[in-house]
């Protein structure tokens, strides 16, 4: 079982301490459970993730990359690999859920209940925070891609994932702001969004 991939949408740790960040929940919430299951939403979003790292989502600090490979189910969103806050701009089709993890792991379930401890985070919508769906180690099974920035190799990964994610009602057509801010593991993330929904 591969221990590489850890999606902590790093912002390196000491310098993103100001944050205020809510508390994750205790159980998970039926918003995200109701749509896909954790091990399916999972598996969409590390697929999505895996990408080759000169055009990947993750590692993206702009967000001309947003759009590639997008699932039909929900409209992925990311954190980053480190090296501080990160600003993006993305345009997304009208009536499309959105998923935004906002610490996760691929790993196995040692790591996952290691990395969970002290998970937390929280997002914003147009400033309005968003419920967080706390996932526990859930078997999965996803494709990752020849030059994916985890370090993976091309094919099926069988993996154990973990983390929090905000899964979000399609917003109306028009310009917002989502915020990611979390930390596990050491690490602290500090993402922000302009999405422009429903333009062409």
């Amino acid at each position: 079982m591969r221990k590489v991939l850890l999606f902590l949408v790093v912002l390196l740790a000491g310098c993103g301490g100001n944050a205020q960040m809510a508390a994750p929940p205790t159980a998970p919430q039926t918003s995200t459970s109701d749509k896909l299951a954790p091990g399916e939403f999972q598996a969409l979003w590390w697929t999505w993730a895996s990408q080759p790292s000169n055009s990947n989502p993750v590692s993206d600090t702009s967000g001309r990359f947003c759009m590639r490979d997008q699932p039909v189910e929900v409209w992925m969103l990311a954190g980053s690999l480190g090296g501080g806050p990160v600003e993006r701009q993305c345009r997304v089709p009208a009536d499309k859920p959105l998923l935004a993890p906002v610490v996760n792991l691929a790993s196995d379930v040692a790591e996952c209940e290691r990395f969970m401890k002290n998970a937390q985070g929280e997002v914003l919508m147009d400033g309005s925070t968003q419920a967080l769906t706390r996932v526990s180690a859930t078997p999965f099974t996803y494709e990752a891609r020849a030059g994916n920035p985890f370090g993976t190799q091309a094919g099926r990964i069988n993996s154990v994932g973990c983390g929090l994610y905000a899964w979000i009602n399609p917003p109306a057509s028009g310009e917002h702001e989502l915020i990611i801010r979390g930390s596990a593991g050491g690490k602290e993330v500090d993402v922000k969004y302009k999405l422009i929904v429903g333009a062409d």
